[in-house]
């Protein structure tokens, strides 16, 4: 395919394939087949193992012992950035590329890379890719117009959308072209390769962007993945320090078209998500809030302003924060997308709600837009921000809740826009008497703790007395369980209900509740992490505030003999790869 060049004297591969991995046993030796079935002469993978504890260093020291082009290292120093810094190190290739330990590359995916940085000279070509769950697969570059087109030798102004693609793992570098910029991945809790990303696109002078999918990533539902621990302080001050190194090399580059680009890019997509994360886990002020109003307030000056098709409620989210209003920001970002709750505490959500209702909409406007917008501006923006609201009164729930007054007026205006909805939505609305029924559920006093084992669901409920029943509520309809009993515990009462995984319903959304004897349903809470991701199960979940979303798939007896065809197919063609000769 190519021929190998010499360096130093000595021989160079075509290809290093860098890998770092943590803890993922259950995936990395699917990752590790598919690129070592990659179709590309003289090829070395450099696995660097960032302290694993679960046995993935001592599974891929055995495939290393079966296949010479594998190299696998203990990392040094612990942190994913480090771990893909030491792999560069070590790297003997004239072109490197990444790749995570839970994900997979596609057939043909390197050599198309290579092929088109051998044809063009780039110094980093980019290559399409998908993103999948167990139930789901989706294309994230739909919107990026730079994917719409092949292109060569192209600068990152020529294709300013490329600066909305910024994750490693799609990408070939010239390895002299990142050594020579010191190009190098920090050790931050979020987002440690947009930094790196943004450097390699700046300073590039000729960029690739070819058709073909690169990259399959694994979005791995539960708690355990990187993406879902996204939202706390720590992650969200870590995200904000990163883009604003970010914003100043866009910002060297002098280009218009690109800042304006990347100003849509903090906006509207990734610093509207971060900002997002951290509202709805925020309850109540914390140390850390002057410190990320400071950073978020820095960035926003230096990515420039926001275009005016963006969401409106976006801009006023990251506008309210910047300016220290990390309440109103909080209600106002509740009400994107369907954005929800994930707090328990029914009073800051009341509260972050009003205080959003008291804002009137012109207001908004100039906290958004800088300047005084015309009256039908300001009611157009009105009826979208109210429209967001009544949509996340869906997602509130009373605990503890503040005055009966305050409450019956936000279930009238709720009412009066979404009623049949949010009837479906809310075991309280469907009670008939919001206030009874609010008042019932203070005085249950009730929360609940799903405990979801293998087979029956078990959710371990705590409650002031036992006049009723655990269920599961779906969209207006109850799930009973199997059985439950009650006992008194430490001045309250405790129950363990058992539900029938046959029984429940696939792809909705399920909330813990209670239902009384005279069919009244009120919210339960679910306040621990839904259990660990694991391939073979065939129920999955995904906590998003009060929530417990709930999938249900085939059985892992079912799908395993469609895997064991795909592996030996993939072995097979593997072996003929092998046998017949690459093409010159």
């Amino acid at each position: 395919m190519m021929a190998a060049t010499a360096e130093n004297g000595g021989h160079a591969r075509p290809l290093s394939v860098i890998v770092p991995t943590h803890n993922v046993r259950s995936w990395i030796s699917e990752t590790i087949r598919s690129i070592l079935a990659q179709d590309v002469v003289d090829m070395e993978v450099i696995v660097v193992d960032d302290h694993s504890d679960d046995g993935t260093p001592e599974l891929i020291e055995r495939v290393a012992a079966a296949d010479s082009r594998v190299t696998v290292v203990r990392a040094t120093n612990r942190g994913g950035g480090s771990a893909r810094n030491e792999g560069v190190a070590r790297a003997t290739g004239r072109y490197i590329v990444f790749a995570d330990g839970d994900d997979i590359v596609p057939e043909g995916a390197y050599r198309a890379l290579v092929e088109s940085l051998e044809a063009s000279g780039s110094q980093i070509a980019v290559g399409d890719y998908l993103k999948f769950s167990p139930t789901a697969t989706w294309r994230p570059t739909a919107s990026m117009r730079a994917f719409d087109t092949p292109v060569r030798g192209a600068t990152l102004s020529d294709i300013p959308t490329l600066i909305f693609s910024r994750p490693c793992w799609n990408k070939a570098f010239d390895r002299a072209f990142w050594v020579e910029n010191d190009i190098r991945f920090p050790d931050v809790p979020r987002s440690n390769d947009i930094v790196p990303m943004v450097t390699a696109y700046v300073k590039a002078d000729r960029i690739d962007v070819i058709e073909d999918v690169v990259y399959l990533y694994r979005d791995r539902p539960g708690g355990t993945s990187m993406t879902s621990r996204a939202s706390s302080a720590a992650s969200f001050l870590s995200y904000v320090t990163q883009e604003r190194q970010c914003a100043d090399l866009v910002a060297s580059v002098g280009d218009d078209g690109l800042r304006a680009r990347y100003a849509s890019l903090i906006h509207d997509r990734d610093g509207f998500f971060h900002v997002r994360k951290f509202l709805a886990s925020w309850t109540q002020p914390q140390d850390d809030d002057a410190e990320a109003v400071r950073l978020l307030a820095d960035l926003l000056a230096i990515a420039g302003p926001a275009a005016t098709w963006i969401d409106i409620r976006k801009r006023v989210t990251l506008r309210l924060f910047a300016a220290g209003n990390i309440l109103a920001a909080r209600a106002t970002a509740q009400t994107v997308d369907g954005g929800t709750w994930s707090s328990a505490d029914g009073l800051i959500r009341l509260r972050s709600l009003e205080a959003l209702l008291r804002h009137p909409a012109s207001d908004l406007l100039v906290i958004a837009q800088g300047d005084r917008a015309s009256d039908g501006d300001a009611d157009a923006a009105e009826e979208r921000l109210l429209r967001g609201v009544a949509e996340a009164l869906e997602n509130v729930r009373i605990v503890d809740a503040p005055t009966e007054e305050a409450w019956v007026r936000l279930a009238q205006a709720a009412e009066e826009r979404f009623s049949e909805r949010i009837r479906a939505l809310v075991p309280e609305f469907a009670a008939g008497d919001v206030v009874a029924a609010a008042a019932r559920q203070r005085g249950f006093a009730a929360t609940v703790t799903p405990l979801f084992g293998r087979d029956p669901i078990r959710v371990h409920a705590r409650a002031s007395s036992p006049d009723a029943i655990p269920v599961l509520w779906s969209a207006g309809s109850v799930v009973r369980p199997l059985r439950w009993s009650w006992s008194e515990k430490d001045g309250g009462w405790t129950c363990e209900a058992d539900f029938s995984r046959s029984r429940l319903p696939r792809a909705v959304l399920l909330q813990p509740a209670f239902l009384f004897a005279d069919g009244v349903v009120v919210s339960g809470y679910a306040d621990s992490d839904v259990p660990e991701y694991h391939p073979f199960d065939n129920l999955l979940y995904e906590q998003s505030g009060a929530w417990v979303r709930l999938e249900r798939r085939a059985h892992w007896v079912f799908r395993a003999p469609r895997r064991l065809v795909i592996r030996t197919v993939s072995a097979a063609r593997a072996l003929t790869r092998r046998v017949i000769p690459a093409r010159p």
